[in-house]
């Protein structure tokens, strides 16, 4: 008698929330960032901590969401690109790479984390990281994870005041910074 529901049951689609900032940075839960009230994983963060950015100063963390996805992870080991212990991060990645005076005049460029596979132990994971966070900024900002690693957050349907190298383009910086091709010649160009 109570289980003979003649009563229809319709489906409704999830709210976006179009007002979260699109800087964002995807990382797994164990990277270690440096906030205001010391080192935290990013499991433990929360949204209102400040995160150390590449200027001197902290971001405000404006929200923190959870892909429904599960993304290949590169695994950087430690004591390279200044990080203190090993560090998992989404292949998607990408990070803070000091190139060259001679290449270029600004301080770091934005590469794809998994570019650099093969390049100082730097390789991707045989699985995928399926506890992942999505940190949100109001600007772009290259944020510290394990020491010296620099995260970029950026809106990738934006302009970035980082210069963002392709696949290809991080490969070859990594053969000139390996010394396996010359610099370019900025006279000739």
């Amino acid at each position: 008698m109570f289980l003979n529901h003649d009563a229809a049951f319709t489906t409704f689609a999830p709210a976006i929330n179009d007002t979260l900032p699109q800087h964002t940075a995807t990382l797994s839960a164990q990277t270690k960032l440096e906030t205001k009230r010391g080192w935290a994983s990013g499991d433990d963060l929360i949204v209102g901590d400040r995160v150390s950015t590449m200027d001197g100063g902290f971001a405000t963390i404006t929200a923190i969401t959870h892909p429904k996805r599960r993304a290949p992870l590169v695994q950087v080991p430690g004591g390279v690109l200044s990080t203190c212990s090993d560090v998992a991060l989404p292949a998607d990645s990408h990070i803070a790479l000091s190139p060259p005076t001679r290449w270029s005049q600004v301080p770091v460029v934005s590469v794809p984390i998994k570019a650099l596979s093969g390049w100082n132990g730097i390789r991707p994971t045989l699985f995928a990281g399926p506890d992942l966070a999505t940190l949100h900024f109001e600007e772009e900002e290259m944020i510290y994870a394990q020491t010296g690693l620099l995260i970029h957050a950026f809106d990738a349907n934006a302009d970035s005041f980082f210069p963002t190298l392709s696949y290809g383009d991080t490969r070859a910086l990594l053969a000139l910074l390996d010394g396996k091709m010359p610099a370019p010649d900025a006279a000739a160009a």
